[in-house]
């Protein structure tokens, strides 16, 4: 299995294709001790649990991207559906639904106020000496857009469509359906336990928003207004 650095964790995983080149940026030196977790997954399975996966590659991706996120969870971490960019020395995460448009967010910022992505799908979340910290991962969904980096977490914002542009302020119990539902799922009990322990920590101990956007520039430029405040 090779080496890798993800989420400021080792990781041994064994991948091919896709999955390999996608890591390659976060490929790790060989290391004295053992790694923290090992990643692995039968494509096989993965393909027979999921009828509309259609390729071994793909399967293998989405399972081993599906392993970390568990075992994730052992190390005070969670791994969000979000487009995670970094602005300003800290990270910056717009969340929802697919279609939604985070990545179309991710990319706005980017170009008009000199974001860096860091990751454009499954971004990790880890809590750290009580403050949370985002990273890219291999995981970036249909792009490979991510970057072997961290910040500091800055805010996290809920995207979703409207004729006209609103920020709203989310407390925790507002938020946690929102959370919940670009969380994974399948979990065991004991995990799923994990899970909902750290989003609540994750709600409580950070800013959280809800972005109504038009599809346009202004949205990006006015969210960064709000945010930042």
């Amino acid at each position: 299995m090779a080496l890798y650095r993800i989420a400021g964790l080792t990781v041994r995983m064994e991948a091919g294709g896709r999955t390999a080149r996608q890591a390659e940026p976060y490929r790790a030196a060989a290391c004295p001790g053992p790694a923290d977790l090992a990643v692995s997954c039968d494509p096989a399975r993965v393909m027979a649990q999921n009828p509309w996966i259609q390729d071994l590659d793909t399967a293998e991706y989405m399972g081993t991207g599906a392993d970390f996120a568990r075992k994730l969870l052992g190390f005070d971490g969670l791994q969000l559906h979000a487009a995670a960019v970094e602005l300003e020395g800290r990270a910056w995460l717009f969340s929802g639904p697919s279609g939604v448009g985070k990545s179309t967010m991710a990319g706005r910022w980017e170009r008009l106020l000199g974001a860096r992505t860091l990751n454009d799908d499954k971004p990790a979340l880890r809590r750290l000496e009580g403050e949370w910290t985002a990273y890219g991962t291999p995981w970036s969904g249909k792009t490979d857009r991510s970057r072997p980096a961290g910040a500091p977490l800055g805010g996290l914002a809920f995207l979703c469509r409207g004729e006209e542009y609103a920020a709203l302020r989310l407390t925790p119990g507002e938020a946690l359906p929102l959370l919940l539902s670009q969380l994974p799922l399948g979990l065991s009990r004991g995990r799923l336990e994990r899970q909902l322990e750290l989003a609540d920590r994750l709600l409580r101990e950070n800013r959280i928003w809800k972005l109504l956007c038009r599809n346009e520039d202004e949205s990006a430029l006015l969210a960064w207004e709000f945010m930042r405040k």
